[in-house]
């Protein structure tokens, strides 16, 4: 029976007769192809080394006399780099021929200066690894460029964070390193090591590092750089006091713009928007984490229930708030997990039952949710919408959790909600010792998921793209009766 490694094995043998037939032979240790490819006006030796795991890596390719120069387009080995990841998705490098005609473009757009490149900033793979465990942590660094700065490391902590101080006495250096920022400015290629940054800094700018390097009392040399305008650092640990014992350390920004950068593209115009949720329960909750962390700069929370142990398994908060109100945890966990200050959450621990209180929600948010899943409440959100003209989603899960359905207001001209679901789902009757009401089915990824839907519809809202239509329905898990409302 044919194996994995077989399979593997017959693919390695194809490639290697595919390049023969381009004028490749293996080499006297039979560890790489070697062979001529036409450049331009010239032939240029390249070799072409196939580790262990290929076709699943993309083989080693480099020109045997050093052609090429210095890229961003090369490995700190020397080797091309022929794909990106994203044009990795079918191994094109199992065609001799498709590799060869790669080859040729890469040569062909470094003559050429690589005018479409799209750039990376990661001039940390052009340097050795660093033997450091821990994390740099540096904020927005344009008032620490020459400046004294410290990496300090908190007891037990994975991380070091870089500010403004004095470098450490040597009694302080266990906790704190001594840290110089430096800024090289837009880089036309890659830089590999110290002797190669030195000739882009100020003599006295890079005669200062050097000297705090091979005196112990710098640690750290966080190196700003540009590529096409894009903003970049570089962390580099000294291993030793030789600066060619210089390594790239994990690092990461901490500054605001980094914080949103992943929230999406609608964050900014988000940030000014303010949203009312009723009902903080499973739902109710992930929908509150993901609009904060979508970019919502204000919200108030509605709830009157507390946190019991068999919430915790759907809901967004744990046992550290058993006995919390729903509402105020999420709002502390939150804060705590710095996604939003807990200053921009109100917290109303209650039921919603009084008019005049959904009057003042409505008036004073962008948009009203209600995640109750409770019929009466959702009604008095209704009316208040439509009465006040103001919008509103609601978002509940039905038939034992394998729905999610999620309706907004107003309607537009032409438009109509989906008709009730019918009831159903897992007939389970699932009680808890004090608590009133059965309990749902709904696994936590039905709650995830319906929240994510409210969020999708809300966010619709609340930037005015409009393009939801008034109820969005998802079968979650397999009915056989879902035809009847799909």
């Amino acid at each position: 029976m044919s194996t994995l490694s077989d399979s593997i094995a017959a693919m390695r043998e194809a490639f290697i007769d595919e390049a023969r037939t381009h004028g490749f032979r293996l080499d006297s240790d039979c560890t790489a192809l070697v062979g001529d490819i036409d450049i331009g006006d010239q032939q240029i030796e390249h070799q072409i080394k196939l580790d262990d795991d290929f076709p699943i890596r993309m083989p080693r390719v480099s020109t045997t006399s050093g052609e090429g120069g210095l890229s961003w387009h090369r490995e700190s080995d020397g080797s091309l780099c022929l794909w990106s990841s994203d044009e990795a998705s079918d191994l094109p490098w199992q065609s001799a021929r498709k590799l060869i005609e790669r080859i040729t473009e890469w040569h062909k757009q470094s003559v050429a200066g690589w005018p479409d490149d799209d750039p990376d900033l990661d001039l940390e793979r052009y340097w050795q690894p660093a033997r450091l465990s821990e994390l740099i942590l540096y904020p927005d660094l344009d008032g620490l460029v020459g400046r004294d700065c410290l990496a300090r490391r908190k007891h037990g902590g994975r991380v070091l964070r870089v500010d403004l101080g004095k470098a450490p006495t040597s009694q302080q250096r266990q906790r704190s390193w001594g840290v110089a920022v430096v800024d090289v400015g837009e880089l036309a290629q890659p830089v590999r090591d110290f002797d190669q940054l030195e000739q882009l800094l100020p003599a006295r700018c890079a005669g200062e590092a050097r000297r705090g390097i091979e005196q112990g009392r710098i640690r750290i040399l966080i190196v700003r750089y540009q590529r096409q305008g894009h903003d970049a650092a570089l962390a580099l640990y000294a291993m030793s006091r030789d600066t060619r014992e210089l390594g790239a350390a994990e690092s990461a920004h901490t500054g605001e713009q980094t914080h949103y950068v992943r929230a999406g593209l609608d964050a900014e115009s988000l940030l000014h928007k303010k949203v009312a949720i009723i009902g903080l329960g499973a739902v109710g909750s992930s929908t509150a984490e993901l609009l904060a962390r979508s970019g919502v700069g204000g919200f108030t929370f509605v709830e009157h229930d507390q946190l019991r142990p068999g919430n915790c398994i759907r809901h967004i908060t744990d046992h550290n708030y058993l006995g919390w109100n729903k509402a105020e945890a999420v709002r502390k966990l939150l804060h705590n997990a710095q996604v939003i200050d807990e200053s921009c959450i109100h917290v109303i621990e209650d039921k919603l039952t009084s008019v005049d209180d959904v009057e003042q929600l409505f008036s004073t948010h962008d948009l009203v949710v209600d995640a109750t899943g409770d019929n009466a409440a959702t009604a008095l959100v209704w009316m208040a919408s439509e009465a006040l003209n103001r919008p509103a989603v609601s978002v509940c899960l039905q038939r034992g959790g394998s729905v999610a359905r999620v309706d907004r207001t107003l309607l537009r001209d032409g438009e109509s909600h989906a008709p009730p679901i019918p009831p159903g789902g897992p007939h389970l009757d699932l009680r808890e010792g004090g608590c009133g009401d059965p309990i749902s089915p709904a696994p936590p990824w039905a709650c995830l998921a319906a929240a994510s839907r409210a969020v999708g519809m809300a966010t619709d809202l609340l930037t005015d793209r409009n393009q939801y239509p008034p109820t969005h329905i998802d079968s979650l898990i397999g009915d056989p009766n879902a035809t009847e409302w799909e």
